[in-house]
């Protein structure tokens, strides 16, 4: 994708985030997928994440791949973001929208920028915008998902190719590439 392409589509899914709305029905099902306490985390989200994460979820669903592990991933693939709200730091859609949109001009730029001190304000969101697939797995754990739901979380922004894909069975892969194919055009 290139780079007028990327500035595009960052620019509509932050005008995505600013419209974005729940249905009672996607609450249900979002309940009937998770654990109770992965639910309640759920609902911490904000609003722009939880569509987000539906989209995500209907993408999947629309490659005609139902599994209950991929299907609690697409729905907490970016709930390690919280990190930033239990830091004390903002990280709503005003902030999320521009990291996403210097991440896709410069990401190594963006990257050097981050602290793992939440004292640091905007500089920990932007460490946590990178560290949260990992966060989102321990919580994912901790609430009672299962491995491969954690594993999914954890590695949904991983390419091909790192270490944590050597030696992976053919099944995860596939709910991996769905979940990344998902997510990247969500």
């Amino acid at each position: 994708m290139g780079f007028y392409t990327r500035t595009r589509y960052r620019v509509g899914q932050f005008w995505r985030g600013l419209t974005a709305r729940v249905t009672p029905h996607e609450l249900a099902l979002a309940e009937e997928t998770l654990t109770p306490q992965a639910y309640e985390r759920f609902l911490r989200m904000p609003v722009d994440a939880q569509r987000h994460s539906f989209t995500v979820l209907n993408a999947i669903h629309a490659q005609g791949i139902h599994d209950p592990d991929l299907d609690a991933a697409a729905l907490l693939h970016d709930v390690g973001k919280l990190a930033a709200v239990d830091g004390g730091v903002k990280l709503n859609l005003w902030m999320r929208g521009p990291l996403t949109l210097v991440e896709a001009i410069t990401p190594q730029r963006l990257s050097a920028m981050g602290s793992t001190n939440p004292q640091d304000g905007w500089r920990y969101s932007v460490n946590v915008h990178f560290e949260h697939p990992g966060i989102g797995a321990e919580w994912a754990a901790d609430d009672g998902c299962n491995e491969l739901t954690c594993w999914l979380i954890r590695q949904h922004q991983n390419q091909p190719g790192e270490s944590e894909y050597v030696n992976q069975n053919a099944k995860r892969m596939m709910l991996l590439k769905a979940l990344q194919a998902a997510d990247n055009v969500s």
